[in-house]
């Protein structure tokens, strides 16, 4: 079994807090074989992309790690990079200045630049909240620069923890359909985040119907990310998460080297 966890957080992210020296110990010491660091660039309307990641600290830290595990533990340039369309010369600008080996393309904030964490639910319709960021999903996947479009559940998360809601999916068929038809004839794929299952929801984003969906209509391309912004989160579901996507009927995971992805058995 290779193990590799495609969505980690460093201190440099703004919600993270662990130094990547020890990211690097700590995959070492739980038997992972690789990691991508994907530190938060989120997109705003209103600022440079400068301003979100110290990005050449980032990179040339990363690119020190690298040399100094060399043998031990396969290290990634990543990033993710959210919701591109909020101002799309941005994202462009940051995706040509930098040469990465993986992106995975997220949506958090589905318009004037909040989060859907910051959403009060009991004021909205969570089937329409649900709606609005799927089709957001849909652009970034038709018009964006991406490898895998991480967390595709996302809102459900707060929707679950805050009101104890756990939206019905079924009517979201035909619209992941058309999002997996556009990720797969791109040659692109998508992320199973495990870090739901550390919390309330005990899900991943996204469920299990869901992965069996994408394997359904040709998917192929699909990583494994627990989404660890803590130390004692980093990997601990990644197991969890090859059961899983081996009961859709996957027998590889993706890993990524310079944006080409790579089949390892599972």
């Amino acid at each position: 079994m290779y193990l590799a966890d495609y969505h980690i957080h460093t201190r440099y992210s703004f919600d993270g807090v662990e130094r990547i020296e020890d990211i690097c110990n700590k995959a070492i010491e739980l038997g992972m074989d690789e990691i991508a660091l994907t530190d938060h660039m989120d997109i705003f309307s209103n600022k440079p992309y400068g301003d979100v990641l110290d990005c050449r600290q980032l990179y040339n830290e990363i690119d020190q790690m690298k040399e100094k595990f060399e043998g031990r533990l396969t290290i990634r340039k990543g990033i993710e990079l959210g919701q591109p369309q909020a101002n799309p010369v941005e994202a462009k600008q940051f995706l040509q200045d930098y040469t990465l080996d993986f992106v995975i393309g997220s949506i958090h904030n589905i318009r004037d630049d909040v989060d859907v964490y910051e959403y009060d639910f009991k004021k909205l319709d969570c089937n329409k909240v649900y709606e609005d960021y799927i089709e957001a999903l849909i652009e970034l996947a038709m018009n964006y620069d991406f490898d895998v479009v991480g967390h595709l559940t996302y809102p459900l998360r707060y929707m679950f923890q805050r009101e104890g809601v756990r939206l019905n999916l079924d009517p979201y068929e035909d619209r992941f359909r058309k999002l997996f038809k556009i990720v797969i004839q791109r040659g692109k794929g998508i992320e199973v985040n495990t870090s739901g299952l550390l919390q309330s929801m005990n899900e991943t984003m996204p469920s299990l119907s869901v992965i069996k969906l994408y394997k359904e209509c040709g998917g192929e391309v699909i990583t494994i990310g627990s989404d660890a912004h803590r130390i004692e989160h980093l990997s601990t579901t990644i197991r969890q998460g090859q059961d899983l996507i081996r009961e859709a009927g996957f027998e590889y995971i993706t890993t990524f080297e310079e944006r080409k992805p790579i089949f390892k058995k599972i």
